[in-house]
């Protein structure tokens, strides 16, 4: 009998041992696979500038402060986001807002932008002075509420004459409750 014992403790010794292995190697795969699923997804409403400046910009979707639809010409698309929170390098902290001018709604690509043309797609901070990070080339898909951009962008003191230092900014916006003017 009590060799029997013995065997059935053992037994039970070797279960609960094995039990603590399998649940080791199965959570420690899934802590392993967490983060990267996490860095996979791209965060809505966040923009990240790399390169002369780096930072990000954030936005808090409202009706307040996302707005889109045809422009004053009726010609071309407006996307407006404004009251974005955030720290550009050399450029100040927020707020920040985001003007998008686009031929069509969908993807528009720009290969070459007059970097001193009011109507292309720039940032713009509330600081003084103003600083402007305006288009130079890049994409940005415009669908009214929601979009994208990947646009290459200079530095500009509004109010200076002098432009400088290639910037990259790419994000995208989800606005559901944003203000849409036709």
């Amino acid at each position: 009998m009590f060799a029997t014992m013995k065997s059935a403790r053992g037994w039970r010794t070797t279960r609960v041992a094995a039990a603590a292995i399998a649940a080791t190697v199965l959570f420690g795969a899934m802590a392993l696979l967490a983060p990267s699923t996490a860095v996979a997804k791209t965060a809505s409403n966040t923009f990240t500038f790399k390169g002369a400046h780096s930072g990000t910009l954030e936005l808090t979707p409202s009706s307040m402060n996302c707005s889109f639809g045809k422009s004053y010409n009726g010609k071309s698309y407006l996307v407006t986001l404004s009251h974005m929170k955030g720290t550009i390098s050399g450029a100040g902290t927020g707020p920040w807002a985001m003007t998008a001018y686009v031929s069509k709604q969908g993807k528009t690509h720009v290969v070459k932008a007059n970097v001193h043309s009011l109507t292309d797609t720039s940032f713009q901070s509330n600081a003084v002075p103003i600083i402007a990070f305006d288009e130079t080339s890049g994409t940005v898909t415009d669908n009214g509420s929601t979009g994208s951009i990947s646009i290459s962008v200079e530095y500009h003191a509004v109010g200076s004459t002098s432009y400088s230092g290639s910037t990259t900014i790419t994000g995208s916006w989800n606005c559901p409750e944003g203000l849409n003017l036709g």
